[in-house]
């Protein structure tokens, strides 16, 4: 009865095993990236700042306002006008250009354009980290299909051995206490054979979660000269200092408060503004009749009191640029831990690999020994399923090491900020030559002034 329970569930492990496609997983995150709901929604925060970049430019261009207006005027004047009832009509055009408004245009632009630059980082931060997590879920559903075939190994070799002592048995050689100990280390076998298959299924639920699509059916390893790594962990904390998202959305948002900064210092300059108004109104104050005209005017507004709230802007966005400088610092600081991390986890585990390798083939050995000696008698059943469980563990320990270690070679590069780059795949941001102009111009732009002008009661 054992024997066929164990046969059948070879045959089940058998048929879990699919035959529809393989994808590497480059492939996987490549084919799923854009499909994320948290990548694609930072795509689309990141469009959505691009056109706040456009809005603040708006500011450089003059507006244009009509107004139209139709209605009832009554007029009582001293001068000779009295109680009089028009239908009064007006249609105005006002064309307004900004001149000078204390750098405040200029600073808003640099600003939004900072925003925008940590925008995309944010967006870049959120892929990679898609890419780690959808790499992880691809490998870990490498190592239960692994650890699966494992047990379905060792399960078929204590099929054989209770298949071996049973035919002794039953010529006499045998004895009733050596087919129980192998009936139960049987039991036991496909015990931990239906405990690989429940840990596979749930890594099929887990890759189905994080990638959003079926597991491939045949799944790929990754080589070890995939996704080359630096060579020491100094140069893999320089690369992560320059290219890694997290940094450039610290520095874009320390540059993004000096710009707010820029921006409240405007209100301590006046504005000047080219103002042209063309009126062509009707009935106009109790005088039946066209009365048009036309102005061109330079006008100079300055708020001369508004009960300190400009000072106070002035300092509230000042404390917020030491915020932003303690939020980078602190950022710099979790990346190089984590960066460290995940570099002494892959170096390790390059150390434990060699020697978990020769332990793997050290108890093949031993047990192929034991095999041998078992069948002439010099071996007892409990030595030969000893050493089994010896081999079935330290394979077991080879497979978890190697997949961690790869695991940890992403992490690296994650850390990096480089895993999308390794995996020559790039984000679909559309707008990034749009960032890239803005850039350009931004350096073209003159330095806005600091100083603020005579002292002024705010």
């Amino acid at each position: 009865m054992a024997f066929k329970q164990s046969m059948l569930a070879v045959a089940v492990l058998v048929a879990v095993s699919g035959t529809t496609s393989a994808a590497t997983v480059q492939q996987v995150v490549a084919d799923n990236l854009a499909e994320n709901p948290d990548v694609a929604r930072a795509i689309e925060t990141y469009r959505a700042v691009v056109k706040e970049v456009d809005q603040a430019k708006a500011g450089y261009y003059p507006t244009v306002d009509a107004t139209l207006g139709y209605g009832y005027e009554w007029t009582d004047k001293d001068q000779g006008v009295q109680d009089v009832e028009l239908n009064r009509r007006e249609a105005h055009l006002n064309i307004n250009q900004m001149l000078f408004d204390g750098f405040a245009t200029p600073s808003e632009v640099k600003r939004q354009r900072a925003r925008m630059a940590s925008a995309e980082a944010e967006a870049t931060d959120t892929a990679e980290n898609y890419a780690l997590q959808a790499a992880r879920a691809y490998l870990e559903l490498l190592r239960r299909d692994q650890l699966v075939k494992l047990a379905k190994e060792t399960l078929y070799n204590h099929v054989k051995i209770y298949d071996q002592i049973k035919r002794r048995s039953e010529s006499g050689l045998g004895t009733l206490a050596s087919i129980q100990q192998a009936e139960g280390r049987l039991a036991l076998a496909e015990v931990n054979t239906l405990a690989a298959e429940n840990n596979l299924l749930d890594a099929r639920a887990n890759y189905q979660r994080v990638v959003g699509q079926e597991p491939p059916a045949e799944l790929e390893q990754l080589m070890d000269d995939a996704l080359p790594i630096p060579g020491s962990f100094e140069e893999a904390l320089a690369a992560a200092n320059e290219n890694h998202p997290v940094v450039g959305i610290a520095q874009n948002d320390v540059e993004a408060t000096y710009a707010q900064r820029d921006a409240a210092k405007s209100r301590m300059y006046p504005r000047l503004d080219l103002e042209v108004e063309r009126r062509w109104d009707e009935n106009l104050d109790g005088i039946e009749g066209d009365d048009e005209d036309l102005t061109a005017m330079l006008r100079l507004r300055y708020n001369l009191f508004n009960g300190g709230a400009d000072k106070a802007r002035i300092r509230q966005t000042e404390y917020q640029i030491g915020e932003a400088q303690q939020v980078q610092r602190d950022s710099m600081r979790q990346i190089k831990q984590s960066l460290e991390l995940s570099w002494n986890a892959y170096e390790i585990l390059g150390r434990q690999i060699e020697h978990l390798q020769q332990h793997v083939d050290s108890s093949e050995q031993t047990r192929n020994s034991y095999q041998k000696q078992f069948d002439i008698g010099q071996r007892s059943l409990l030595d030969l399923l000893d050493t089994e469980n010896e081999v079935f563990t330290a394979k077991n320990q080879l497979a978890e090491a190697q997949l961690d270690q790869q695991i940890a070679k992403l992490r690296i590069l994650n850390g990096m900020g480089g895993l999308l780059s390794a995996m020559n795949i790039q984000l679909p941001l559309e707008e990034s030559s749009t960032m890239t102009a803005d850039a350009a111009e931004m350096q073209e732009e003159p330095a806005m002034q600091e100083e603020a002008p005579a002292e002024k009661s705010s």
